[in-house]
């Protein structure tokens, strides 16, 4: 029986992101740190060997997006938006696709803003593509 392109896993190379006030067309070369982890809340109590576990608070980390630096600083204007307005937040979105472009798994992080801009590095000897990063901090999935 021949298999399917339907039935394959989704390839990570295939993602969109989109963040308010950037423009649309903007791509990303990587994107790293999508990770949502339970907190956990330890007590002992008397009369017991053990200690319990209960259910704590969702924890997230924070997300780095890269890309190449154009001449346009949209990446360093939204950190430069988190630095002067401590009010500033927003929700970003990853898309992960499949082989012919459907929207397949999705990801809205609530209350956003940029923490960190990461410039490239310079070598006059190097052919590379000047790459800028950013850290995006957020509070919750939604």
């Amino acid at each position: 029986m021949a298999r399917s392109r339907v039935n394959d896993p989704l390839l990570k190379h295939k993602f969109t992101v989109s963040i308010p006030g950037l423009p649309s067309g903007m791509g990303c070369q990587k994107g790293s740190g999508l990770k949502r982890e339970l907190g956990v809340v330890e007590y002992s109590e008397g009369g017991y060997n053990h200690t319990r576990k209960l259910v704590g608070k969702e924890k997230v980390e924070a997300i780095t997006l890269e890309r190449g630096m154009f001449a346009g600083k949209e990446f360093e204007t939204l950190y430069k938006k988190s630095l002067s307005n401590p009010d500033f937040r927003t929700t970003v979105t990853i898309n992960l696709m499949d082989a012919f472009g459907k929207v397949k798994r999705s990801w809205k992080l609530a209350e956003a803003w940029v923490s960190s801009w990461e410039g490239t590095d310079f070598d006059a000897d190097s052919e590379d593509v000047a790459i800028e990063k950013i850290t995006v901090e957020f509070e919750y999935y939604m």
